[in-house]
C-alpha cells in the first residue's frame, strides 16, 4: 500500500492563495515595511500569514479580530487590505505596541518632541526617584538609572498620542542600557558572554536619540502606506481573550495564541514594565500572570493536581509529564509543567468557546501556533489538540498547513534534553457552525 506523500513548496514573498491542504511550505521573505520591527515582542507572527489567509478568504466589508494582538501584526496586514481590525491583548507593552501603530501622527511635532525631551533631560542634574523594583541596580547602572529616570519625566509633559511614541521609543531604550545580554529574550546574564560595559547618561541619550530617529522612519513609510486608514483600527475594551463580549459580531478571528511551555511573555517585558510605570510594584506584576494564557505562575500546591480536560490523548501527554515517564527533571519541575500544559488548554478552550459565540454564522478561525511542543520529554501535538478542542466546541476544519521556520530562535535557557526548539507553524483554518 503506497503512502501519500506531503507536498513540500518553496516560495518566494507569499504564501500562494491555492497551495495544497496539508502541505509544508518555506518562503523566502521580502523584507517587511520597517514598522513591523519597530517595538520589542517575542515570537512574532510573520505578516506573510495573516496576509495569506486575508487574500484568501476575506473582503474589505469584513470586521477581523485580532485577540492577542502581540506586536499589531495581524492588525497591520488588515490595515494594508482595507478590510476593519479589531484588536485586544492583555499585555501593557503589546498594547502599546499597537496603540503607536494604529495612530496618525504630525512627524515634525514628534521629532520636535524628541529633540525637547533629550534637550531638556541634559540640562538637567538631579534625576528624581520614581522607579523601584527587585534587583533594579544590578540590572541597571546608577548613571543609566539617573538618564532614564530624566527621559521618562520629560516624556510624561507631552499629550496621549506623542507621549505613547515617546514612551515606546523609551522601552526600546530600556532594554538595551540594561545589563542583562542584548540578545536574550529573558533578563539574564552569563558568565561566557563579556562584560557590560560601564555605560553614562550620554549613552543612555544616544541611544535614545537612535530609537527616535528609526521610530520616525519607520512611522513616515507606515503612514505613506496606510493613507490614514490605520486609525480605523478599533481596540476592544476587553483585555482578556477568554471573556470577549458581543454575538455573531465578526467574520473573522485571525491570531497566534500564545506559545506552551515556551515564553514568559511578562518576564520578558518586565524592564519595560516597571521603568514605563506600567506596573508599580513586583506583586503587581505577578498579578498580571493571571490575566496570561497558560500562564506558568501556579501555586505549587496547586501543582500537585495532575488536572483532567476530558481529552483522553491531551490527559494521557499530562499525566506522562507530571508523572516522569519520559524524562524526570524533578518531581516540581515535571509537576509544574504538567500543570502548565493542563491550564493552557483550559484557557485556550475558554477562548475558543468565547470565539464561536462572538463569530458570524460560518465565520472563519484562522490560528498559526509553533507545533513542536516538547515538554519533559513529551511530544504535544498543540495544533491537532486545539483544533480538536475547537472541532467539539461547533467548529470544523476547513484547511491546514505546515510553514518552515528557518531563523526561529527564542533565545532563552532552556534544557534540550527534555525541552525543544520550534521548528515550524502550524496554520489552521476553522469555521463556525451552529452547535
Amino acid at each position: 500500500m503506497s503512502t501519500q506523500t506531503i507536498p513540500y513548496i518553496q516560495a518566494v514573498g507569499e504564501i500562494p492563495a491555492d497551495i495544497p491542504e496539508n502541505c509544508s511550505i518555506s518562503i523566502e521573505r521580502h523584507p517587511a515595511p520597517e514598522i513591523y520591527s519597530f517595538g520589542f515582542q517575542p515570537a512574532k507572527t510573520i505578516p506573510e500569514i495573516p496576509r495569506w489567509f486575508l487574500k484568501k478568504y476575506a473582503s474589505r466589508q469584513w470586521k477581523v479580530l485580532e485577540p492577542f494582538a502581540g506586536a499589531g501584526t495581524m492588525i497591520m496586514e488588515t490595515v494594508l487590505f482595507r478590510a476593519l481590525p479589531f484588536w485586544t491583548d492583555y499585555h501593557p507593552l503589546a498594547q502599546l505596541l499597537c496603540r503607536v501603530k494604529t495612530t496618525e501622527f504630525d512627524l515634525e511635532m514628534l521629532q520636535r518632541a524628541y529633540s525637547l525631551v533629550l534637550a531638556n533631560a541634559g540640562k538637567r542634574n538631579e534625576a528624581p526617584y520614581s522607579v523601584t523594583f527587585a534587583n533594579k541596580n544590578f540590572w541597571f547602572q546608577k548613571e543609566v538609572c539617573d538618564a532614564l529616570e530624566l527621559l521618562k519625566d520629560e516624556i510624561t509633559y507631552y499629550e496621549s498620542a506623542c507621549r505613547d511614541f515617546l514612551s515606546l521609543v523609551f522601552a526600546c531604550t530600556v532594554r538595551k542600557v540594561s545589563n542583562s545580554n542584548g540578545a536574550m529574550i529573558l533578563a539574564a546574564r552569563r558568565s561566557h558572554i563579556a562584560a557590560i560595559p560601564t555605560r553614562t547618561r550620554y549613552d543612555v541619550y544616544q541611544w535614545f536619540n537612535r530609537y527616535a530617529e528609526q521610530g520616525l522612519s519607520a512611522i513616515r513609510e507606515w503612514q505613506s502606506l496606510c493613507n490614514g486608514t490605520q486609525t480605523k483600527a478599533v481596540r476592544l475594551t476587553e483585555d482578556d481573550a477568554r471573556q470577549l463580549t458581543g454575538d455573531c459580531e465578526y467574520d473573522a478571528i485571525v491570531t497566534s495564541p500564545p506559545y506552551v511551555n515556551a515564553i514568559d511573555y511578562v518576564w520578558a517585558s518586565k524592564f519595560e514594565l516597571h521603568w514605563l510605570g506600567y506596573l508599580t510594584s513586583d506583586k503587581e506584576r505577578l498579578g498580571l500572570y493571571s490575566r496570561e494564557i497558560g500562564t506558568e505562575r501556579i501555586p505549587s500546591e496547586e501543582c500537585e493536581q495532575i488536572g483532567e480536560t476530558g481529552y483522553p490523548l491531551l490527559d494521557s501527554l499530562i499525566s506522562d509529564i507530571y508523572l516522569g515517564h519520559m524524562y524526570q527533571a524533578s518531581p516540581h519541575q515535571n509537576h509544574l509543567r504538567a500543570r502548565v500544559l493542563w491550564r493552557y488548554f483550559v484557557d485556550m478552550q475558554e477562548h475558543l468557546k468565547v470565539s464561536h459565540r462572538i463569530l458570524k454564522p460560518t465565520g472563519l478561525y484562522c490560528f498559526a501556533v509553533g507545533d513542536s511542543c516538547r515538554i519533559c520529554g513529551v511530544q504535544v501535538p498543540v495544533a491537532s489538540l486545539l483544533s480538536d478542542f475547537a472541532e467539539r466546541l461547533g467548529f470544523v476544519k476547513r484547511f491546514q498547513f505546515q510553514l518552515l521556520l528557518k531563523n526561529r530562535k527564542l533565545n532563552v535557557p532552556r534544557n534540550v534534553a527534555w525541552a525543544d526548539t520550534i521548528k515550524h507553524d502550524t496554520v489552521v483554518v476553522l469555521e463556525r457552525q451552529h452547535i
